[in-house]
């Protein structure tokens, strides 16, 4: 069997208790939800693996994403959704009894994550804060980044939502948390802990919503959703609905790389073929794939076919493609990819 590529004789979520999905690019893109995820998501739950939503984003409280959700054809409650604000306070539990003072950054979800977990929110760094939770909110301006050096500058426990520096949107890529972090970071010169992807913690906290002994990580995002599924020790499927697509994945870096790949969600009730190595051949069933020279080379019918001259591939190319270029790349020996993501189709 590979040491890259998981096999899976069975459908996945025969093999999961649980499923941990990212939202935006994974569930829904926008207003709209990603094509086959409703039945998808409905069969996996049917199956008997709880679908549970996991988000770096702070701003929007648990009853926000579920009636989104919900609204989108995919019923859900809070009850089932993870956000970096809860496991931002969460973090903040092992440390700090209830009772204890939060001075909140952003949205209204991390107050309410705050809240819930038995600690007083406050504004003021005159209310000698214990810690400042800091994250995503269309709000946030200058006298909330400035409360928060105060009380970090004092002293007070520095937790951030997430450090994403830039936030996806309709018309490019806008501010991000992380980036908001920096000017608090460049004032006080005290770096905060995280608590949202790629870290561990939140998968943790994810899979223990339901009570999941075998969960599996969902996402599109290597950097985020597959590099914290590693960090966890979870299995990871990456799906190519999203931001990460195939000349990310060729290229992936080895603590952002998945376990199963997958076109979308109805991949969870796919089985999964062994990829297997053959001299220095990579195969996923039929198809093939080496590095020769430095050059990505796919096996199509024994005759080879250099891959930046392929208009699409299929995902069992993709698989072959990828084991061959990190087994490559892990050698010293990466292979040189034009910088496009190549069309990959069912097949």
């Amino acid at each position: 069997m590979s040491s890259y590529l998981k096999a899976s004789a069975t459908p996945l979520v025969e093999a999961h208790d649980a499923v941990l999905l990212d939202l935006d690019g994974v569930v829904y893109r926008g207003a709209l939800a990603v094509e086959h995820a409703a039945d998808a998501i409905a069969a996996a739950a049917a199956a008997g693996s709880q679908p549970v939503y996991v988000t770096n984003n702070a701003g929007r409280p648990p009853q926000v994403v579920a009636d989104q959700l919900t609204g989108l054809g995919i019923p859900t409650d809070p009850a089932h959704v993870m956000t970096s604000s809860l496991a931002a306070a969460a973090m903040l539990a092992v440390d700090l009894p209830r009772g204890s003072t939060v001075l909140c950054v952003g949205g209204p979800g991390l107050a309410q994550a705050m809240e819930a977990q038995g600690f007083r929110v406050v504004t003021s760094a005159d209310e000698r804060p214990d810690a400042v939770a800091q994250g995503y909110g269309p709000e946030v301006g200058w006298a909330q980044l400035t409360e928060a050096a105060y009380a970090v500058g004092q002293g007070a426990r520095y937790v951030a939502t997430n450090l994403d520096a830039t936030l996806p949107t309709e018309r490019g890529m806008a501010v991000g948390n992380g980036s908001l972090v920096a000017a608090v970071v460049n004032a006080t010169g005290v770096r905060p802990t995280s608590s949202g992807k790629p870290e561990a913690g939140i998968f943790h906290e994810a899979a223990g919503l339901v009570g999941s002994t075998t969960p599996i990580v969902v996402g599109d995002r290597l950097d985020t959703d597959l590099a914290g599924a590693r960090a966890a020790g979870m299995p990871g499927l990456h799906v190519l609905t999203g931001v990460s697509q195939s000349y990310d994945l060729l290229t992936a870096l080895p603590h952002e790389r998945p376990d199963l790949l997958a076109i979308d969600l109805r991949g969870l009730l796919q089985t999964h073929p062994e990829v297997v190595r053959d001299g220095d051949v990579w195969r996923s069933g039929t198809a093939g794939a080496r590095v020769v020279d430095a050059d990505l080379v796919l096996l199509r019918d024994g005759v080879p076919v250099a891959i930046d001259e392929a208009t699409t591939i299929t995902l069992d190319e993709l698989r072959a493609a990828c084991c061959a270029a990190w087994a490559a790349a892990d050698a010293g020996t990466p292979a040189v990819l034009v910088r496009r993501a190549l069309d990959v189709v069912e097949g």
